[in-house]
């Protein structure tokens, strides 16, 4: 049996769901918008395709997908091009709506409860006030985050750019680590 149950939002096609899914980790399901995804998606990944809005998506419609594994995981990688270097409003922009999927995230973070989170996005987004915000949100959980340089080819199948753990004591994120890492 997987020690860990993940439910990826915003999945696309399925990049992450694979990469974790590779590692171990069992992927449940991955919502997305984009309805032309789902064909890919389930193509290449043994999950659900769940055809929504992340916004009006319920942690009650969620937790089901978890399924009874000790640890659970909500991964998530979302939509960067508010916080792009490409982006020409970019972190200036004064219509600060196209930021609101991130606090979507933070919303499903508490309805869910998992034990591990996991998200990656663009570095410009560790300088805007919604990741302060989403930092906060998170309460219990012991964040660990950093900006990784894959150039060189490296590429962290389960902790990319952020992850974030609720648990008690830094020997116990340690250990939890860990216990991912060698999945």
């Amino acid at each position: 049996m997987t020690k860990i149950s993940a439910i990826d939002l915003f999945c696309g096609v399925g990049g992450l769901t694979h990469g974790l899914q590779k590692a171990g980790v069992q992927v449940t399901c991955g919502v997305d918008l984009d309805a032309h995804s789902r064909f890919a998606y389930e193509a290449n990944n043994k999950a659900q395709f769940i055809h929504k809005d992340v916004s009006t998506v319920t942690g009650a419609e969620l937790r089901p997908f978890f399924e009874k594994a000790p640890l659970k995981l909500l991964a998530g990688c979302a939509p960067c091009q508010p916080f792009s270097k490409y982006n020409r409003d970019g972190l200036t922009s004064k219509n600060k709506t196209k930021w609101s999927l991130l606090s979507e995230f933070s919303r499903l973070v508490e309805e869910c409860q998992p034990d591990f989170i996991t998200m990656e996005n663009v570095p410009r987004l560790v300088r805007t006030p919604i990741f302060e915000f989403f930092l906060k949100s998170l309460g219990s959980y012991h964040v660990w985050y950093k900006i990784l340089d894959c150039a060189d080819g490296i590429v962290l199948e389960i902790v990319n750019q952020v992850a974030i753990y609720r648990i008690g004591t830094e020997a116990d994120v340690s250990a939890a680590f860990e216990l991912v890492m060698s999945q």
